[in-house]
């Protein structure tokens, strides 16, 4: 029977107010419910969060999408009720020692690669957060405290976080993102850096360049100092060819994930050994087909354009660019400026297509305008010439048109399938 601190348990008297229903909400009633704990769902399309559900509630658990400045937020505050994030709501039960890994780009790679390395070496891990898995989730089905936990967090989970105690934290990187939800790119880093107070004494912070970068050029003070992981500390581990953590936007994951494997006492052959072993989750930078020497690349997970273009950076002839989507607040102008030494044309689709358009016309880089995905796959493809790379890496959020970004990938792997069992061995030959 999981046990409550004293100062929580004499709230027991009011059910638990959950924003969200979505996974991180689903998690927390799982793990309220073994603590007998009544509780009810708030949600943007439900059941409304109002000063009479306040009266009436106990405590909030919020999902990560709900800002400070949501009126369901201020109305829990004017009503003095405690509020807390699920991952960290969920570390009040947890034991284990806990890896955090943050960052603008990577976090998935690299929090499925350590423990990928872990269990291979007989050392227990799991991962949860931001991956799909909710920490609340993983204590309510039980957790060997002997387990290590790789954690990714969000900047929307890492806000909020003011309990959970990680023994080592990793910042992949750091460019603009989210600026959506956060007021300025500034914020965005503050919002990531408060993980770094709640690191044990005598835990490890490691980094990658660009986020000491940042901090030196805006004159933020980090509350604890970082091993700083460049990039170029990558060494070669005599990866096969086409490997998914050979590619460009993979040396700062490797090189990162190499120091902390250091650090945890794992020697350069075990790690060179294991890391070829290792698959690429759906979705991440990676080769799909090749269709009349055409080659398809899949990088649905480029949800921000700093992703985009270290995928672009993979080839040193130009592309072909299938992108666009759900905008999120960054830079188009910056964007499209960098995006022209990669690209020879452009097929845009989503919400954000016609404001990209504008944009790329003003940096001289040609473009197609697109009413969906297949649209754009067949279009890029009659365009193609034999050698060309058609490169799928968004650099917009997924939710204008699809369900999430391996949705989007999903589909665009099956497009890709469908094109070339539809084009024979002669119509193949027959063809550019």
């Amino acid at each position: 029977m999981l046990g409550l601190p004293a100062y929580l348990e004499k709230k027991m008297d009011q059910p638990v107010a959950i924003f969200g229903s979505g996974i991180s909400g689903l998690g927390v009633a799982e793990l309220l419910k073994k603590l007998n704990w009544e509780y009810d769902f708030y949600d943007r399309d439900g059941t409304e969060f109002t000063e009479k559900e306040a009266e009436k509630s106990s405590i909030v658990i919020t999902s990560p999408g709900f800002t400070f400045d949501h009126n369901w937020i201020k109305i829990a505050e004017e009503n003095k009720l405690s509020i807390y994030g699920e991952m960290d709501f969920a570390s009040i039960f947890c034991e284990n020692p806990m890896v955090a890994i943050t960052g603008t780009n990577g976090k998935t790679t690299l929090v499925t690669l350590l423990n990928h390395l872990w269990n291979k070496l007989g050392r227990s891990s799991l991962c949860a957060g931001n991956i799909g898995t909710p920490l609340s989730k993983l204590v309510s089905e039980g957790l060997d405290p002997r387990i290590t936990l790789f954690l990714e967090v969000s900047s929307f989970q890492a806000q909020r976080i003011n309990l959970l105690r990680p023994n080592s934290i990793i910042w992949t990187n750091f460019s603009p993102d989210h600026l959506d939800h956060h007021p300025n790119v500034s914020e965005y880093f503050l919002a990531k850096a408060n993980l770094l107070k709640q690191l044990d004494s005598g835990g490890n912070f490691i980094c990658g360049s660009s986020v000491s970068a940042f901090a030196k050029e805006n004159k933020i003070q980090l509350k604890q100092m970082p091993e700083v992981i460049k990039a170029d500390h990558f060494q070669n581990f005599d990866l096969e060819r086409n490997h998914f953590l050979g590619t460009f936007p993979q040396q700062e994951n490797i090189a990162l994930a190499f120091a902390f494997a250091q650090i945890s006492g794992i020697n350069r052959d075990d790690f060179a050994s294991i890391i070829q072993t290792y698959e690429a989750e759906p979705s991440r930078f990676s080769w799909v087909d090749t269709v009349n020497e055409v080659s398809f690349w899949n990088d649905s997970k480029a949800t921000n354009l700093a992703a985009t273009l270290a995928a672009c950076r993979n080839f040193k002839e130009k592309i072909i660019w299938i992108g666009g989507g759900r905008e999120k607040g960054e830079c188009l102008k910056e964007f499209s400026r960098q995006l022209r030494k990669y690209v020879s044309h452009a097929f845009l689709i989503g919400e954000g297509a016609g404001k990209l358009s504008c944009v790329l016309e003003g940096s001289s880089i040609s473009y197609t305008l697109c009413k969906s995905l297949p649209e754009a796959v067949n279009h890029a493809f009659q365009f193609a010439k034999r050698g060309s790379h058609i490169v799928f890496s968004p650099g917009f959020a997924s939710f204008d048109m699809f369900k999430d970004y391996l949705e989007r990938g999903n589909i665009f792997n099956q497009i890709v399938f469908d094109l070339k069992k539809r084009l024979s061995p002669y119509t193949q030959d027959c063809l550019l």
